[in-house]
Order: C-alpha cells, then sequence, then structure tokens
C-alpha cells in the first residue's frame, strides 16, 4: 500500500479487515470451539475491543502486528476447534493451543473484557458547552448596568479610562480596552449579518416578488375581464364582479415588506435607545475622571508641600537641635 493512502480508506484494507473480524468471531461459535458460555463471551469481547482500539491506526508497523497476532490467534483457534474427524494436528498441539486461549482469556485486561456496548451503562449525552461568564454575563453584571464604576473597583494604577463610543458598521458599542473581547466580536457579528439578512429579503420582497405578483394580479384580471373566472374558484366558476376582497398576489410580497421595515424600525429604535445610555455613561465616566484628577492634583500638591516644610524645618533647626530625635522632627 503506498504510503500517501489512508488504510481506512483503502479497500483493499477494509476487505482484509473485515475478513479477519469476521473469521475470528466465527472461530468463537459454540459449534467451533467448545468453551463454557463465559469465556466465549470474554473472548468475543477481546477480539471486539481490540478491533475498536485499532480502527483508527494508520501506522503500517502497527497495522503489520495487529494483522500478524489476529491470524496467530485465528491459527491457535482453528487448531484447538479441529474435530477428531477433520484433525489436522495432534492431540498435544491442540491441547496447547487451548492452554494459550485459556491463558490469554485469564491474564487479559479489564477493559478488553467488558462488552463494548455495556447495557448497564448510562447512554452518552452531547456535551454541552456551556458560555463563559464573560460571554454571557447576568443583566446586573453588564457594562450598560455597572458603569459608571466606582473609584474603589477601577484597580490597577486607579487611574480611570473614559471609553468611547464608537461605531460598529452603525452598530455601538462601548471601546473598553484592547483587544477587544471575543464574546463583543461575536455579537455584533451576528447583529450585522441579521440586518443584512433582512435587507435582502425585504429587498428581493420589493424588487423582485412583487414584480412578479403584480403580474399574476394583471393575468387574473384578464382571465376575468374574458371569460369571468374568479382567481380563487378556478375554471368552473363564473362570476359577474372582480372579487376586490379577495386579496392579490402583491399582497403577499407587500406584507413580507412591513413586517421587516417594521422588525428594522424596533431595532433602529433600541439602537437609539442604546447610543443615548452608552452617551450618558460616557459623559458620566468624563466628570468622574475630571474630579478624581483633580482630586490626584491636591494629594499631590499636598504631599509637595509636607516634603517641602519638612525640609524647611531641616534647614532652620538643623540636624544637631535638640529638638530632634532620631533624625527627625518632634
Amino acid at each position: 500500500m503506498p504510503a500517501f493512502v489512508v488504510p481506512a480508506r483503502s479497500g483493499a484494507h477494509r476487505v482484509a479487515a473485515i475478513a479477519l473480524y469476521r473469521a475470528l468471531l466465527t472461530q468463537c461459535s459454540p459449534a467451533a470451539f467448545p468453551l463454557a458460555d463465559g469465556q466465549r463471551i470474554v473472548l468475543r469481547n477481546i477480539i471486539r475491543n481490540k478491533f475498536r482500539r485499532n480502527r483508527h491506526v494508520h501506522s503500517t508497523r502497527l497495522l503489520k502486528l495487529s494483522f500478524t497476532a489476529g491470524y496467530e490467534l485465528l491459527d491457535m483457534l482453528a487448531r484447538a476447534s479441529s474435530s477428531p474427524a477433520t484433525a489436522t494436528c495432534s492431540d498435544d498441539a491442540k491441547e496447547s493451543a487451548t492452554q494459550l486461549v485459556a491463558n490469554l482469556l485469564a491474564s487479559a485486561p479489564p477493559h478488553l473484557t467488558r462488552s463494548p456496548t455495556d447495557p448497564n451503562a448510562q447512554p452518552r449525552r452531547p456535551k454541552r458547552l456551556d458560555p463563559s461568564p464573560e460571554a454571557c454575563p447576568p443583566p446586573s453584571a453588564r457594562t450598560l448596568a455597572i458603569r459608571p464604576l466606582p473609584a474603589t473597583a477601577l484597580g490597577g494604577t486607579g487611574v480611570r479610562r473614559v471609553p468611547r463610543l464608537v461605531s460598529a458598521n452603525t452598530f455601538p458599542m462601548l471601546r473598553l480596552q484592547k483587544p477587544q473581547p471575543r464574546s463583543l466580536s461575536r455579537v455584533l457579528t451576528d447583529k450585522i449579518k441579521q440586518r443584512q439578512r433582512r435587507l435582502d429579503v425585504r429587498s428581493e420582497a420589493a424588487d423582485y416578488w412583487s414584480v412578479l405578483a403584480q403580474d399574476e394580479d394583471e393575468w387574473d384580471r384578464l382571465l376575468w375581464e374574458r371569460e369571468g373566472v374568479s382567481p380563487a374558484d378556478g375554471d368552473d366558476m363564473i362570476i359577474d364582479e372582480w372579487p376586490e376582497a379577495e386579496g392579490s398576489w402583491t399582497d403577499e410580497p407587500q406584507r413580507v415588506v412591513r413586517i421587516i421595515s417594521a422588525q428594522l424600525g424596533v431595532q433602529r429604535t433600541r439602537t437609539e435607545w442604546t447610543v443615548k445610555k452608552m452617551q450618558n455613561i460616557v459623559d458620566r465616566e468624563a466628570e468622574l475622571a475630571k474630579v478624581e484628577r483633580e482630586a490626584r492634583k491636591v494629594r499631590r500638591e499636598v504631599a509637595r508641600m509636607g516634603e517641602k516644610r519638612m525640609k524647611d524645618m531641616e534647614a532652620i533647626l538643623g540636624t544637631d537641635s535638640p529638638d530632634r530625635q532620631g533624625g527627625k522632627p518632634l
């Protein structure tokens, strides 16, 4: 087999593996090999589990070892199960093969002897990927609910960084820090794709389906004017007046346009409300940043004046003054 061919996708490999698998299971039948029911079940489980474990092996060396072991086991089972009428080996060879099979069953690890499909095992459920708290925070922990942050929650250097209100394809967002969180990118991408789908459907309904619907309405009107056929009743009913209340083909495209326009209007209203709330947060953050900046200036000035006072006192009193103790003023 060429090295670039995956064994699991090779027809020759699959035929050889399936043939060996079926031959081994056939030799484990009661008619072929006299074993107790428990031993026969264990032997079949060993064969099934080994083939199951090696089904994804692509190494030529490991596959060669597996096939060699499988054919040796098949020969061993054939020698141990040969009947006296068709015996092709001596009694000593048959006894030796039977002993080897017994040793194999006794020394097999537990993970090979149990059934591949345990009836008592719990059915495997698909793994649920719980969203992280950052991706789906509760309403009370979202950015619009907790901003502006108090000074005690700033952390780091304690300097407030005022967020910026930016537009991501007309969707507002607060630029807090870099890099942008993946959860925010996912939300913005979903919103942009949803709006684009709505615009595409509305455009198709207004520019394509409405034109076809108008042609269908015109065709129905021609049938009524010439043949007196109602568009709702078909060819077997003749009427004298055009059924204005029955609706027309253009009603459905127009309804789609109205629904999507209403959805876009609701989205636009929600966006305007979000912009106002975000702008309010930016303004309040800027005010707090200004107040905190002035407070830091005052603290620095007080600290500077304190240091200057200490230096002036040291210059006046001197380092040998009796009013000083341990190098510090009393």
